[in-house]
């Protein structure tokens, strides 16, 4: 214990030492205060609009309404449209009336054509029949949806014009439409869209915690020995402290500052949440059971990555040769991640996300989701977490092994498959 003690305290001064860890852990928790105080601030830019809008006059909105005609009608697009067709059915003025444009008649597709080309119009719509148009446009945007709004606008006019002839009035009409159905909705169990945000950012805390601090981790052991000091380290201090001092003085100072970033945010949304009226509650506004669980899967999903980075970084020389070595760990936690992401989008109590909340790469991510969107049973929560403890003592025994095995190794990277049968015989 006192070796393991004297290890971690090492390493720990190490990161507090580091300029770049305090610097950057104080200057984002400045920024994210800052972020939630300043605009509090700022006068008029929380205020509620319909506050703001309550002293107008009907006079003052009728010149507004004056002024957004007039801007509307010099910013107003203008469109071509052609029929080839000798369809009776097709009434150019209704249709025109209902997409507000200026519109411009052209008596064959080859004239709507040339006019799209020279710019004269935007864009045009040939009717080869009542139901069957070609949208004729020059360039055509990623997101440009003039063809389906004309489509939509098309129909409408069709049906209106349907129920004219069965002897409807078009006020009848307007009524016909106007029904509305006011749904409210209970929710018994969680909300997933109005906890999909902060559950999506402490999910990428954690991911940046395990790829930021695990390779921290595995570069540092490569360091050493790389040096040869991992060699007096070994045969004077006993490997299981050496490997567990290395892997929690990274998961403290990993964890501390998260907490410090974080704690700043919700600590100066405390103060001004007031100011916003509640605006960021769906970041901060976070259940205490939400939490509780996020902690301890955060921490156990982060111990078992950093134990497996620390054993990857003892099988090679070279810190040049750490990505090669723990990029297949590296995909696993991303595909962890991905699985994470699919479950928030889709539907957070999936048959893919129950599994993924038992498997211990998965399941730090997959079962918070689950507490976090959805809704769990007790003894599924306390099942894997047990799981995950388990996983990460048995990384921690392997790891220990194989650290021992693969300091002393020198030269090419050693196989995983290859250290663990070694380690295994000693």
């Amino acid at each position: 214990m006192k070796q393991f003690l004297t290890v971690l305290k090492f390493e720990l001064n190490n990161y507090f030492k580091n300029k770049s860890f305090v610097i950057t852990t104080f200057l984002l928790a400045l920024v994210i205060a800052a972020v939630v105080i300043v605009p509090t601030l700022i006068p008029g830019l929380l205020d509620d609009e319909s506050e703001t809008a309550e002293p107008d006059t009907s006079e003052e909105l009728v010149i507004d309404e004056e002024t957004d005609a007039e801007a509307s009608d010099e910013e107003e697009s203008s469109y071509g449209i052609c029929v080839v067709t000798d369809a009776e059915d097709v009434n150019l003025d209704m249709i025109c009336a209902a997409f507000p444009a200026e519109w411009k008649t052209y008596e064959s597709e080859k004239e709507i054509k040339e006019a799209v080309e020279t710019g004269d119009i935007e864009a045009g719509f040939v009717m080869e029949s009542p139901t069957d148009v070609t949208y004729v446009v020059n360039d055509l945007s990623m997101y440009d949806y003039l063809g389906e709004m004309f489509s939509e606008t098309l129909a409408e006019c069709y049906k209106q014009q349907y129920l004219l002839e069965k002897g409807l009035t078009a006020e009848e009409i307007l009524e016909s439409e106007s029904f509305y159905v006011n749904v409210t909705e209970e929710v018994l169990g969680k909300d997933s869209g109005q906890n999909y945000w902060y559950t999506y950012v402490l999910v990428f805390v954690v991911y940046f915690l395990i790829i930021f601090y695990g390779q921290m981790i595995a570069t540092s052991v490569t360091t050493e020995k790389s040096n040869r000091a991992i060699e007096i380290l070994v045969t004077s201090v006993n490997s299981n402290s050496l490997i567990c001092g290395k892997v929690l003085a990274g998961a403290i100072a990993g964890v501390l500052q998260a907490g410090i970033i974080l704690g700043s945010g919700f600590a100066s949304y405390g103060l001004v949440k007031e100011a916003w009226g509640g605006l960021l509650d769906f970041l901060f506004d976070i259940p205490a059971n939400v939490l509780i669980v996020y902690a301890v899967f955060a921490v156990l999903s982060y111990l078992l990555y950093a134990f497996i980075f620390g054993m990857l970084g003892a099988l090679v020389s070279k810190t040049e040769d750490i990505s090669k070595s723990s990029s297949p760990v590296l995909m696993i936690y991303i595909a962890s991640f991905m699985i994470a992401i699919f479950g928030m989008t889709s539907d957070s109590n999936s048959m893919l996300m129950k599994v993924a909340s038992y498997i211990p790469f998965t399941s730090g991510n997959a079962m918070f989701i689950r507490v976090s969107m959805g809704s769990v049973e007790i003894w599924e929560v306390l099942l894997s977490a047990v799981i995950l403890v388990a996983s990460c003592v048995l990384a921690g025994v392997l790891a220990a092994k194989i650290f021992r095995f693969g300091t002393l190794h020198y030269g090419n990277p050693i196989k995983l498959r290859t250290a663990l049968k070694k380690a295994n015989r000693e």
